[in-house]
């Protein structure tokens, strides 16, 4: 894609070295908003999504949910239909064997007209792949607050519900986004393990919080993986699950994901069977799929 759009990232090491310099959450943004760029057509969604999920299926993925942003491809003058199609398309082919599925993703710092319009496209047409609806981007541009209505929308469509919350601010902007937004679950969340009180809600709601050791670190969330709070919140009783947030961008996969929170984090391999676990009953799959998911990691190596 880099190639097509004769952009300098069809030099690895020139991604390569712009991957590296990422220190900060504007650092990624910034990054993250390049490599949007390079995407000029819905083929190139539905080549992306194939990829993707042949790569999961090498790694040993049986199911993954993949966030799209509509609102990225508007600001990019492209359909945001059509290029949902081909991602829809391709994901329902399975590729290399992993069952992937949609979450229509919004940009927090568009506010909550931009996320409406996301909600206005899924009505005109559902597709079988997408499974929920998700906010990242700044979480520090715009309070949760504002988004309260377009999550009860999204729950009324039938959507799961997810948000990035508690990775860049502090327990406050958590608890907010559990109050007013009732996500079914929350992407990070790690700011909890500076509040007692904020823990125990999460463990006591069995809210599981995806937690994305490498990203958090190379964002500079968390100052090295030594200081990660991943052993603080298993050990106050939060159900927690691991991901690997932007695989490409952070050059991570689930797979190291586990391997991270072995080997850096010194978790043991019940702790690392309970956190496969808390995945699957996490995941917006269907019950027998995820009974199936849970029965198969009794024979997984962690």
């Amino acid at each position: 894609m880099a190639r097509r759009a004769s952009h300098s990232f069809a030099d690895l090491e020139t991604f390569e070295a712009r991957r590296r310099s990422v220190h900060d959450d504007a650092g990624f943004l910034s990054l993250y908003a390049e490599v949007c760029r390079l995407f000029r057509r819905p083929e190139d969604y539905g080549e992306a999504a194939r990829a993707i999920g042949e790569s999961l299926a090498r790694e040993g993925v049986a199911y993954a949910e993949i966030y799209v942003s509509p609102a990225i491809l508007s600001r990019m003058a492209l359909d945001g239909e059509t290029c949902l199609e081909a991602i829809d398309e391709a994901f329902r082919a399975r590729p290399g064997g992993c069952d992937c599925r949609i979450l229509l993703d919004v940009v927090r710092q568009w506010g909550p007209e931009s996320a409406d319009r996301v909600l206005d496209l899924h009505e005109r047409n559902t597709l079988p792949s997408v499974v929920g609806f998700g906010m990242g981007g700044d979480e520090k541009a715009v309070p949760a607050a504002a988004f309260a209505g377009v999550y009860m929308r999204a729950r009324a469509l039938g959507l799961k519900t997810s948000v990035h919350a508690g990775e860049w601010t502090g327990p406050d902007s958590l608890e907010q986004a559990l109050d007013v937004l009732r996500p079914d679950r929350v992407d990070h969340g790690i700011a909890a393990a500076s509040d007692a009180r904020l823990a125990e809600r999460l463990a006591d709601e069995r809210t599981t919080l995806c937690v994305a050791p490498t990203g958090n670190v190379a964002t500079g969330a968390v100052k090295s993986f030594e200081e990660h709070p991943l052993p603080r919140l298993i050990e106050a009783g939060v159900r927690v699950a691991l991901c690997a947030d932007d695989p490409l961008l952070f050059a991570t996969t689930t797979a190291n994901e586990y391997r991270v929170a072995r080997e850096r984090l010194g978790l043991g391999a019940l702790e690392l069977r309970r956190l496969a676990e808390n995945t699957w009953r996490a995941a917006f799959c269907s019950k027998s799929q995820r009974e199936a998911g849970i029965a198969s990691l009794a024979a997984w190596s962690p």
